[in-house]
């Protein structure tokens, strides 16, 4: 998701990756209407589930990806919560607009706000 976005319209989902322990997605997202100005005030949530055919899918863990700053259009947020990895691969695509940038990030384990 690209938050802010109470209606979940910027929601993509990648091709489910079958019969592996060691995934890897190389999907592109594109987000249209975004404009350079509007980044710090946004936030790429990124989260991955084991899909499950006869019971509910498992959460494995998630990322969330912005400024760190707990601030978007001005009010204060507790989804704009980044911070370490997080924080610095968000700038580093900041700094490099058009590029395509890698990084390796550790999961949360809860996607529950932490405290600024």
């Amino acid at each position: 998701y690209l938050l802010p976005d109470d209606d979940k319209a910027t929601k993509h989902k990648t091709a489910v990756v079958k019969k592996s322990v060691n995934p890897q997605w190389n999907h592109p997202f594109i987000f249209s209407g975004l404009y350079p100005q509007d980044i710090k005030n946004v936030c790429l949530e990124l989260t991955i589930w084991d899909k499950e055919a006869f019971s509910s899918n498992i959460f494995l863990g998630g990322v969330r990806l912005n400024s760190g700053s707990g601030v978007s259009h001005g009010k204060n947020v507790d989804w704009m919560d980044s911070r370490g990895e997080e924080q610095r691969l968000w700038q580093r695509m900041i700094d490099s607009p058009g590029a395509s940038i890698e990084g390796i990030l550790m999961l949360r384990s809860s996607m529950a706000k932490w405290k600024l």
